[in-house]
C-alpha cells in the first residue's frame, strides 16, 4: 500500500535544514525518505487547528520538498465532516502521484485518529507522552505545566483515549511503535500485540556541518570541558534545571566546565533567562543559553564537542530521546538519567547512565573528567557500542518490514 503520512502543520518546517521542532519531527523526516525510496510515498496530510472555520478545507502545496495536502479545521466540526475531508485530501494526494490502489494514513499522533475514515487502514506512532500514563507516574500539578495547563492536558487525553479505543477495536489499525514505554502502556489498555510492530529509532547519516561562528563556537573551543545540552522546547519534560544544578555541583567539586544550553527558539528567551537565574552569580561567566539549532549547526556542535565535551540529557520522561542518540552516534561523549521512563537509556551503557538527581549527575561528570582514557575515547567507545543497533538502515528495515506486515492484515480484514 502506499502511505500518506499525517502531521501536524507547525511540526513540518519548510526546509529539511530548520530545526525540529519535536522528536516528531526528525521522525517524520526519516518515514518520509523510507517510502519514497521504497515508491510508496503519496506525501503528506498537514493539519491545522482553525477556530474561525465553519467547515474543513482541504488544499494542495509543496513544501520541504514533498506534495502536501493542508487539512484547516477544528475539534468542535462535526466528525463527519472532518473525516469526509481527511479521505479528500488522501484521494487528492493519490491522484498526484499516480496511485490508484489502496492507500494507509500514517498517523503521528491520536489527534485525528477520532476522524480517521472508516474505508481506510491506518497506523500510529505515539510520539507524545500519553497524559493518562503521565499521571499515573506525576501529580495532577506536575502533569498540567508538563502539558501546558490543566485544559491542554484535559484536551490532550480526550483525544488520546478516542484514539486508543478505536486503535483497541479496529482491525484495520496499526501502531508503528518507536518506543517500549509506548508499547507497554498500550497493551496494558487492551490493544492487540499482533498490530504493533517496533522499529529502531532513526538516526540520519551526518549532514554537512554549518560553521559556528561567534560567541557560540569560541565559547565551545575554548573550554576545558563543556557540559551541553540541545533540545527543541526547554519544556517541563526535558527538565534542564537538572543539567544546570548538577554543572553547578560539579563546579563546586573543581570540575572546570562550562555550561551550554540551547533550546526554544531565538526570539523567546524567557527559558533560557530562568535557567541562567539558577546559576551563581561568581559561574555566569561560564554559562551560555542560545536559541535551538539546526541540524548543520548542531551536527557542527557535535564535531567541536567530540574532543571536550559531555553531552546531556536530563529529562524526567521521554519517549525517545533522538538527539542523546545523534551525539553519541556523532562520538560525543553522552549520558543519560538512569530510569526506565526515558526511553534511550536502553541503548546506552551502564557507565553512561546517571543516577537523575543533582549529586548524580556531578558524579557522571566528575568521573568523565577523572578518566584517563579521556573525553574522546569515551565517546568513541560509546559510539562503537551503539552504532550496531541504532542507524538510518535499520530504521527503514523495520518500516518497510512492518509497512508490507500492516498492508497484507489489511487488505485481509477488509475482505
Amino acid at each position: 500500500m502506499a502511505g500518506i503520512l499525517v502531521i501536524n502543520e507547525r511540526y513540518f518546517p519548510e526546509s529539511e535544514l530548520e530545526p525540529a521542532h519535536v522528536g516528531a519531527t526528525s521522525f517524520t523526516r526519516s518515514a518520509l525518505r523510507c517510502l519514497r525510496n521504497a515508491g510508496l510515498s503519496a506525501g503528506v496530510i498537514l493539519y491545522k487547528r482553525d477556530e474561525e472555520l465553519t467547515e474543513p478545507q482541504v488544499a494542495l502545496a509543496h513544501r520541504s520538498g514533498f506534495r502536501c495536502a493542508t487539512l484547516r479545521f477544528h475539534f468542535d466540526m462535526d466528525a463527519a465532516a472532518v473525516s469526509s475531508a481527511v479521505a479528500e485530501a488522501a484521494a487528492l494526494l493519490c491522484h498526484e502521484h499516480g496511485f490508484s490502489g489502496q492507500v494507509m494514513l500514517y498517523y503521528q499522533t491520536d489527534a485525528l485518529l477520532g476522524f480517521h475514515p472508516q474505508e481506510l487502514a491506518c497506523c500510529v506512532t505515539h510520539h507524545g507522552p500519553f497524559v493518562h500514563d503521565f499521571v499515573g507516574m506525576f501529580s495532577a500539578r506536575e502533569t498540567a505545566r508538563a502539558f501546558g495547563d490543566a485544559a491542554k492536558a484535559l484536551h490532550l487525553f480526550k483525544h488520546q483515549e478516542l484514539g486508543v479505543n478505536r486503535v483497541r477495536s479496529n482491525g484495520r489499525m496499526f501502531v508503528l511503535q518507536h518506543s517500549r514505554l509506548q508499547r507497554e502502556y498500550l497493551v496494558s489498555r487492551g490493544v492487540d500485540e499482533r498490530r504493533i510492530r517496533a522499529v529502531r529509532p532513526p538516526i540520519a547519516p551526518s549532514t554537512a556541518p554549518e560553521p559556528l561562528r561567534g560567541r557560540l563556537r569560541s565559547f565551545a573551543e575554548e573550554a576545558e570541558l563543556l557540559v551541553f545540552t540541545a533540545v527543541a522546547r526547554l519544556d517541563y519534560f526535558k527538565n534542564v534545571e537538572l543539567l544546570i544544578s548538577g554543572c553547578v555541583q560539579a563546579r563546586k567539586r573543581g570540575v572546570p566546565l562550562r555550561i551550554l544550553v540551547a533550546g526554544d527558539s531565538p526570539d523567546d528567551a524567557a527559558a533560557r533567562e530562568a535557567l541562567r537565574a539558577r546559576v551563581p552569580r561568581e559561574h555566569r561567566g561560564e554559562f551560555l543559553a542560545v536559541g535551538k539549532l539546526s541540524k548543520t549547526q548542531l551536527y557542527a556542535l557535535f564535531g567541536l564537542a567530540r574532543s571536550n565535551g559531555i553531552f546531556v540529557c536530563s529529562s524526567r520522561y521521554e519517549t525517545l530521546g533522538i538527539t542523546p542518540l545523534e551525539a553519541a552516534l556523532s562520538g560525543v561523549c553522552t549520558v543519560m538519567p538512569d530510569t526506565d521512563k526515558v526511553e534511550a537509556r536502553r541503548f546506552f551503557p551502564v557507565a553512561h547512565r546517571f543516577l537523575p538527581s543533582s549529586d548524580g549527575l556531578a558524579d557522571a561528570i566528575e568521573a568523565v573528567y577523572a578518566d584517563p582514557s579521556g573525553v574522546r575515547q569515551l565517546g568513541t567507545r560509546l559510539r562503537e557500542s551503539i552504532a550496531a543497533e541504532i542507524s538510518e538502515e535499520n530504521f527503514e528495515r523495520d518500516t518497510l518490514g512492518a509497512w508490507t506486515h500492516f498492508s497484507r492484515v489489511a487488505r485481509q480484514a477488509g475482505r
